[in-house]
């Protein structure tokens, strides 16, 4: 990873630090760390170094009482060094990096840790998820149909669990691809910890693995399905190969109903108990997938099945012209080209994204866009 890419970890700046430390404590989630920094106009340093008769002026007493916790229990500079240590580095939902899908959800992360290419979180993206304990079936889907989505260009996002998630992630790297892992626990941990050269691969091939939790956070059950949201909000849509009816992806799928993604499903065997979920999003409305054409169509994306070709900019289509003639000289957030464009959130986010991509436009901070 590069300096620049790191810009994260600014050792010169105390609010970082700050940041960091507040950011550790187990009760101080992503939408709490939000609702301090917003009283304290984003500074952290403030916080941190408010007594409680400041503190209760701006929050309540519950919140109060986590921060003046985390000034007694954590080490700013200690964080610091932890995150460098490790070659781990972090954005905030301030930041011009901060993918702009992830950016849409109500309840996205305040700060994401990074270890990896931050770039990858820039590519268009679909998750593929699945059951742990899939059928020859199920494997043989997830990996033909990933091999497909990753060589196009799609960058391929799962939670680097065993089963489908492992099979998604390894398809991905068999073609060159881009993939990224979402833990459900902090960076300074793999879980499970056989998938530790996996973690390494999607690192040294240009991938990233991601999470929200501090580090030391261990595997917690509870962890998982906020894991899950992220995966969800990240991409374009969301692929579920083989699913329990109880499987966590159907958690993933479900998030990504909630944010206006598209959900796609392998059907499977009706006596197979790992396709009852699967089968079930089916019956709901979900796509059904046999190739990654069925795929492509729905997200609208023109995409060459060639991976030395998928970096070159995609042919200018309607919906790009659309766009842009509604961006202009001046700039437009979402709300103005959804309303203006009659185009549906889905068509207008998979636009956006691969514009952005081509260098046509750029998010120059929460939904706002301007011509480059």
């Amino acid at each position: 990873m590069t300096s620049e890419q790191l810009r994260l970890v600014n050792l010169r700046g105390s609010i970082n630090k700050y940041l960091l430390a507040l950011n550790c404590h187990p009760k101080i989630g992503g939408q709490t760390l939000k609702k301090i920094l917003a009283a304290f106009d984003d500074d952290a340093e403030k916080v941190w170094r408010a007594n409680q008769a400041e503190l209760k002026r701006k929050l309540e007493q519950k919140i109060v009482d986590l921060i003046l916790e985390s000034q007694k229990s954590y080490d700013p500079q200690r964080e610091v060094e932890k995150v460098v240590k490790l070659n781990i580095g972090y954005i905030t939902i301030r930041d011009k990096e901060y993918p702009a899908l992830l950016k849409e959800l109500p309840d996205a992360p305040a700060l994401l840790f990074i270890k990896g290419d931050i770039a990858a979180l820039k590519i268009p993206s679909l998750a593929i998820v699945g059951s742990r304990r899939y059928s020859a079936y199920g494997k043989m889907a997830a990996w033909e149909l990933t091999k497909d989505v990753a060589g196009a260009g799609l960058a391929v996002v799962s939670g680097l669990a065993l089963g489908i998630d492992t099979v998604a992630h390894r398809a991905a790297l068999e073609v060159g691809g881009i993939t990224i892992g979402v833990l459900g626990c902090g960076l300074d941990r793999v879980y499970p910890a056989c998938n530790v050269l996996l973690m390494k691969q999607i690192i040294d091939c240009g991938g990233a693995v991601i999470s929200e939790l501090p580090l030391g956070t261990p595997p917690l059950k509870h962890n998982f399905p906020a894991r899950n949201r992220i995966i969800a909000g990240l991409a374009l849509g969301t692929l579920v190969v083989e699913a329990a009816e109880s499987s966590g992806s159907l958690i993933t799928a479900l998030a990504a109903l909630e944010y206006n993604r598209e959900v796609f499903a392998v059907p499977g065997n009706i006596s197979s108990e790992t396709s009852v979920g699967a089968n079930k999003l089916i019956q709901k409305g979900a796509k059904l997938v046999t190739g990654a054409n069925d795929i492509f169509e729905e997200l609208r994306l023109e995409l060459k099945l060639n991976q030395q070709k998928a970096k070159e900019l995609v042919p200018e289509n309607p919906e790009e012209e659309i766009v842009i003639k509604i961006i202009g000289s001046d700039g437009a957030n979402v709300d103005k080209i959804i309303q203006e464009s009659e185009m549906n959130i889905i068509a207008i986010n998979t636009t956006l994204t691969l514009m952005e991509m081509k260098g046509m436009v750029e998010n120059v901070g929460g939904v706002y866009y301007k011509r480059i």
